[in-house]
C-alpha cells in the first residue's frame, strides 16, 4: 500500500519504525550509488549510507516540503559522505598527486566501458580528486559551492577537477591502448 510522502515523513518524524523502514526501502538503492561514488569501496559506502540514514531521520524536520524530496536526500547524502571522509581520512587537496605510483586496474582490457567500469575508475582517483569530481560532474555543484563546502579556494577546486579529469582520461586511454 502506497502512503503519501507527507504522511510517511510525518510517521518517520514520530519515530514509527515501520515508516522509517519503508522510507529506507524506497530510497536506499539510489543513495547507496551516491555513497559508492565517494567511497573507496562497497564497505565504506555502506558505512556512509548508514550514517546518511541516521542523519536523514534526525534532520527530517528540516525538510520543509518546498522542493523535490529526492534532491534533499541527495544533498544530505553528499554532506554525510563528506563528513565521513573528513572524520576517517581528512581530504587531501595536494598538488603532488602527479607523483603517485601508477594505478592498478581491476578492469580488464576487454571490459566494456560501462557505468560499473567508470565507477571503478572514479573510485581509484585520489580522494580529493574523487570528491571534487563527484560534486561538480555528477552532483552539478558550482565551483564556489564546492569551495565553500570543502573549505578550500575556488582555484583549488578548479585545479582538482582539472587534474581528476586528466587522470581519468589517462586511465581510459591506458585501457584502450591495452585493447589494441
Amino acid at each position: 500500500m502506497d502512503i503519501p510522502l507527507t504522511k510517511l515523513l510525518a510517521a518517520c518524524q514520530r519515530g514509527d519504525a515501520g515508516a522509517q523502514h519503508r522510507l529506507f526501502e524506497q530510497y536506499h538503492a539510489g543513495l547507496f550509488l551516491v555513497c559508492l561514488r565517494y567511497a573507496r569501496d562497497r564497505p565504506e559506502a555502506q558505512d556512509m549510507l548508514q550514517d546518511t540514514f541516521l542523519t536523514i531521520f534526525k534532520d527530517l524536520g528540516q525538510y520543509n516540503g518546498s522542493g523535490v524530496f529526492e534532491a534533499w536526500l541527495r544533498k544530505v547524502t553528499v554532506r554525510t559522505a563528506l563528513q565521513h571522509l573528513r572524520k576517517n581520512n581528512p581530504l587531501r587537496f595536494a598538488e603532488d598527486y602527479d607523483q603517485l605510483p601508477p594505478q592498478s586496474f581491476d578492469i580488464q582490457p576487454d571490459t566494456e566501458l560501462n557505468g560499473e567500469a567508470i565507477l571503478q575508475l572514479v573510485q581509484q582517483l585520489p580522494q580529493g580528486y574523487r570528491t571534487v569530481f563527484n560534486m561538480h560532474a555528477i552532483e552539478t555543484w558550482s565551483y564556489p559551492e564546492i569551495a565553500a563546502e570543502l573549505g578550500i579556494s575556488e582555484s583549488s577546486v578548479r585545479s582538482q577537477y582539472t587534474r581528476a579529469c586528466k587522470q581519468l582520461r589517462q586511465m581510459v586511454d591506458k585501457l584502450f591502448t591495452c585493447q589494441i
